[in-house]
């Protein structure tokens, strides 16, 4: 088994039908990364949202996509069909170049809410939610991202 898998930077999405958190890696190794959330993109059109996306990769020089599967108990559910038809979307719009995969995001968003609450971090709205779209991003990717540090590889990822 090879050492983890280095990329120059890679970007995580927490995708929802309104928002899709963002979440990137520090332009270093992945065994030696932070992840931090992004923000989000407010979903117009779904094609709108890839043209979005697909200029952000190209703007941070991304290498890797990660894009969060909202899988029930290891299930595929009808958002996880409609997550994973976005991704094959995404994927047509991106370089051959940047990787792309899927990874379990169970639970991902209810664990953000927690945090910020437990932060403190108490607003409401489209600034809320927001929020914790990001963060949740962040988990997925920081998730995905210790797989490879910890195995040099991370199981159960979809390539997409």
């Amino acid at each position: 088994m090879g050492g983890p898998r280095t990329w120059t930077r890679v970007m995580g999405l927490d995708v929802g039908e309104r928002r899709i958190g963002l979440a990137f890696s520090s332009n270093l190794s992945v065994g030696s990364s932070m992840v931090v959330p992004a923000g989000f993109l407010e979903v117009r059109s779904p094609e709108k949202a890839v043209e979005d996306l697909r200029e952000l990769a190209s703007e941070e020089g991304v290498g890797a996509v990660v894009v969060g599967m909202p899988y029930v108990d290891g299930l595929e559910t009808r958002q996880t069909q409609k997550v994973l038809a976005f991704a094959k979307l995404l994927r047509a719009a991106l370089p051959d170049t940047i990787e792309m995969f899927g990874w379990d995001e169970s639970y991902s968003s209810t664990s953000a809410q927690s945090m910020l609450v437990e932060a403190e971090l108490k607003h409401s709205g489209r600034a809320k939610r927001g929020r914790v779209d990001a963060v949740a991003a962040s988990l997925i990717l920081q998730s995905f991202m210790d797989a490879h540090r910890n195995l040099g590889m991370a199981p159960g990822a979809l390539l997409i």
